[in-house]
């Protein structure tokens, strides 16, 4: 079973993988018209500021208030990044991708992102002394 401190490093993780994924899009799409994906960047930076304080949360052991803003986080993460991206392209292809490697990854990081949370909603962690 993973600790807590790990669980929140690696969630942490995914989320500036994600924010890195998300800038990357914004600068293509600034530079040649077309982003990475169908993402709405702006929005997308937000939850993902608001899932670094859902961290901070955890880190700061008041777990039971961190396990519950994983649901938000799933219903973001794991259906709007993972399932509504395997649909949108099942759907139509590579219409809403710069192509197949990037809509790999942005199901990559998201499915990545989503086992975390659900380990974390579910206390799949042993809680230790996550401030050190």
């Amino acid at each position: 079973m993973v600790e807590l401190r790990t669980l929140l490093r690696l969630q942490a993780l995914f989320a500036a993988l994600s924010l890195g994924y998300l800038i990357t899009s914004l600068l293509r799409r600034e530079l040649t018209g077309d982003a990475l994906s169908a993402a709405a960047i702006g929005p997308s930076i937000v939850m993902f500021i608001v899932y670094f304080g859902v961290l901070y949360i955890g880190k700061i052991g008041r777990v039971g208030w961190y396990r519950l803003g994983m649901i938000p986080a799933l219903v973001l993460f794991g259906g709007g990044g993972v399932i509504a991206n395997v649909l949108r392209y099942a759907d139509s292809g590579l219409e809403n991708y710069a192509s197949n490697t990037t809509f790999a990854v942005a199901v990559a990081i998201n499915g990545f992102g989503t086992a975390l949370n659900i380990v974390a909603l579910f206390g799949w962690f042993k809680t230790v002394n996550c401030t050190g």
